[in-house]
């Protein structure tokens, strides 16, 4: 018997980490608004929506009520895909040996109204693959249930999970976007960017700009990356750091889609403060839009993954998932207003590149004493940087071991350094100043430990 629990929480439609809001998500440059304003949305794996709404409605909306309690902004469901039964989502008969899910458009609008009257958006993946179902058709179909009054409850929606891996040509995906383009005013992405193995920096290029201008032509505007899932490599920092790249995508919006989290297939992620990290990193490189990738948001059903790892069939099962949401959500709080259209800095760039506020003696790798140049493998793992106009800064220096050594780039004053978890300033690192070459150190975590981070709020 599944242990179910009462939660109160949502009401009204549009709650969430950002509070009750109304009005269709949009652009407005890197950032995300709406009627109410900008915000970072929080989002929350559940492609078994449609499957539990089906088959255990009172277990799925106790989910939905916690999602939406512990401050999620949206759901990601799923509307079509070739699971065995009883998780298919087949929308017609293109494959008889698949069982047909019952009135799927209406399960899909009773669906987006029950999720927005708890207080959670939808972002939607149309197709999982492999049912054979005429997807252009579904990009219509849907389009037309969003249109009837639905457009506010769904801040995007995407034409296929992870196209390459078994799905359609890219060319089946971009017909989906434009038979729905002209449906709903609503933010759209292809589906997550996997460049083919190039030799090159200019082929890589060349690909990346493909992929851009692929989306674009179809009205599409998001930038989706599935990070890869690199566990405890560097202790988990390089599971954060890749949001760094979430900027390549410019003038797409950038989105943390399907990354690492409790559960996931292949390496699993369940570290507070790298998920946090990860979080910031993002929305900093003109990424806003992230969502927490969990194995128990895939099937629901409470069997492990294929490696093994746990997947409760319950969200509020999952282990140590209380610190993991409290840390994703409020590590929101030390991330700049506007700060995902301020340019991005990394260390060590020089002029006529953005130069980031402070450069770290030293970026560690791995586990050796020394790295590859005989130097101690101490210091910081990354430490991105962004740069306003008006000359605020904020930097993230990343798995801090032992300490790090920073020094100034040019004069800096107002330096307040945030510890990403408790969000405070950190005792003796507030409303700082630094001549050009001044020294800022700052202690890390142990050796075998090394996942220490900040923030640092300044101004040039």
């Amino acid at each position: 018997m599944r242990r179910l629990r009462k939660i109160s929480g949502g009401g009204g439609g549009g709650g969430g980490a950002a509070g009750p809001r109304a009005g269709v998500p949009r652009a407005n440059g890197a950032e995300i608004i709406d009627d109410v304003g900008a915000w970072r949305p929080l989002g929350l794996t559940f492609m078994w929506s449609l499957q539990g709404a089906l088959n255990e409605p009172d277990r799925y909306r106790q989910n939905l009520e916690w999602a939406a309690a512990h401050g999620f902004d949206f759901k990601r469901p799923l509307y079509e895909v070739a699971w065995n039964p009883p998780l298919t989502i087949n929308p017609g008969p293109a494959k008889p040996n698949l069982p047909t899910f019952p009135d799927h458009l209406g399960a899909i609008a009773r669906d987006l109204d029950l999720s927005w009257s708890l207080g959670l958006r939808s972002g939607i993946t149309l197709s999982g693959k492999g049912t054979g179902y005429d997807l252009e058709r579904l990009a219509r179909d849907v389009g037309d249930v969003i249109a009837a009054g639905r457009a506010d409850r769904v801040l995007c929606v995407e034409m296929q999970n992870e196209y390459t891996n078994g799905g359609d040509p890219v060319e089946v995906l971009e017909r989906m976007a434009r038979a729905i383009r002209p449906k709903i005013p609503n933010m759209l992405g292809l589906s997550y960017y996997s460049p083919p193995p190039r030799e090159t920096n200019e082929e890589r290029d060349r690909d990346l700009r493909e992929w851009i201008e692929k989306t674009r032509g179809v009205g599409g505007i998001l930038f989706i990356v599935h990070t890869e899932r690199a566990g405890d490599a560097d202790h988990g920092c390089r599971d954060a750091r890749q949001d760094w790249d979430l900027k390549n995508g410019r003038p797409l919006i950038g989105v943390d889609w399907e990354g690492p989290g409790p559960g996931s297939s292949g390496a699993v992620q369940n570290r507070p403060i790298i998920l946090a990290m990860k979080r910031a990193i993002g929305i900093m490189c003109r990424g806003p839009i992230f969502v927490l990738h969990t194995g128990t948001g895939v099937y629901g059903d409470g069997h492990p993954s294929g490696s093994g790892a746990p997947r409760p069939p319950n969200f509020w099962e999952i282990e140590n998932i209380e610190a993991i949401v409290s840390a994703i959500r409020g590590v929101v709080a030390l991330v700049p207003a506007g700060v995902e259209n301020w340019q991005q800095a990394n260390t060590q760039w020089q002029a006529p590149n953005p130069v980031a506020p402070f450069q770290p003696h030293h970026h560690w790798e791995g586990d050796g004493a020394v790295d590859d140049r005989g130097n101690r493998n101490d210091g910081v793992n990354k430490a991105y940087a962004a740069l306003a106009p008006d000359g605020r800064v904020v930097q993230m220096p990343l798995g801090v071991r032992e300490s790090v050594r920073l020094t100034a780039s040019y004069p800096l004053r107002d330096v307040t350094v945030y510890d990403p978890i408790t969000l405070a300033p950190v005792p003796g690192f507030e409303g700082l100043a630094f001549p050009a070459g001044g020294v800022l150190e700052l202690p890390g975590g142990p050796w075998s430990d090394p996942t220490v981070s900040y923030i640092i709020h300044g101004a040039r």
